[in-house]
């Protein structure tokens, strides 16, 4: 039987989009990704 012994979440590259807005503005959306790190043991 195979159990978790450890998770990490670190940061992942992240996508930069633009979503226009009123009267010629523009407001950032960041869409973010991450590396999700799983280690298993066998006790």
């Amino acid at each position: 039987d195979l159990k978790v012994a450890k998770i990490f979440v670190d940061d992942g590259p992240t996508m930069k989009r633009i979503m226009p807005r009123a009267k010629g503005r523009a407001d950032r959306i960041l869409k973010r990704t991450s590396h999700i790190t799983v280690v298993v043991s066998d006790r």
